[in-house]
């Protein structure tokens, strides 16, 4: 992110005009502006950061973000798909119902995040952090990773549908009715804490006895 960024008036139409030209907005911020439903398919961002801005229900299929922050923003019920995110950081927003589904990310951080039905269905997640959020009814069937961190974190009824969890620490969240396959291959591997196997127990069938 530069040291210094330029303040936007009119974003809408910086931003409009950047999809019909295809030209790249790069080095701005945009403050507690009002998108709401607006389209920006296509569009890319460079440098930039969004503070305290309305994105609800925008479309932006197949942006491209690299070195973008979002804080404090409402993305709920937007939709991202088949975009890419590489070094875009989201803190504190909203995005119940968000879109990210066949979405690319690399080197990103979701930090205190509301994403509860949020969809990354066949997303493509590579060292990207997941900070205190809540996944609660979140779907991330399909999804290829590495080096995916999830910390303090809530998962109930969070669906993992044909994602292997091998290797991946959930110790530090909260899990409750996670959807998997009937075979339970997805949470093979998975690291849990006892209490948490113990709970992850009872869908396979096992009984524990002290």
């Amino acid at each position: 992110m530069p040291a210094s960024l330029q303040p936007v008036q009119d974003a809408d139409m910086l931003l409009a005009r950047a999809v019909r030209d295809e030209e790249t907005v790069e080095n701005v911020c945009i403050r507690g502006v009002d998108l709401s439903g607006s389209r920006y398919e296509g569009l890319r961002l460079r440098g930039v950061r969004l503070e305290g801005c309305r994105l609800t229900g925008c479309c932006w299929e197949r942006a491209d973000f690299a070195d973008v922050v979002l804080d404090g923003c409402e993305l709920s019920g937007s939709g991202w798909r088949d975009a890419f995110f590489e070094r875009v950081e989201l803190i504190g927003c909203k995005a119940v119902g968000v879109e990210f589904a066949e979405t690319g990310w690399r080197d990103g951080d979701l930090r205190d995040c509301r994403l509860s039905d949020a969809v990354f269905d066949r997303a493509r997640l590579r060292r990207v952090a997941v900070l205190s959020c809540d996944l609660t009814g979140a779907s991330f069937c399909d999804c290829q990773w590495k080096s995916w961190t999830l910390v303090r974190t809530a998962l109930r009824s969070t669906r993992f549908l044909h994602t292997p969890l091998s290797g991946l620490d959930l110790t530090s969240c909260e899990l409750d009715g996670l959807a998997v396959s009937d075979t339970n291959a997805e949470l093979r591997g998975a690291i849990v804490t006892m209490e948490q196997a113990a709970m992850l127990a009872k869908r396979l069938g096992i009984v524990i006895k002290a």
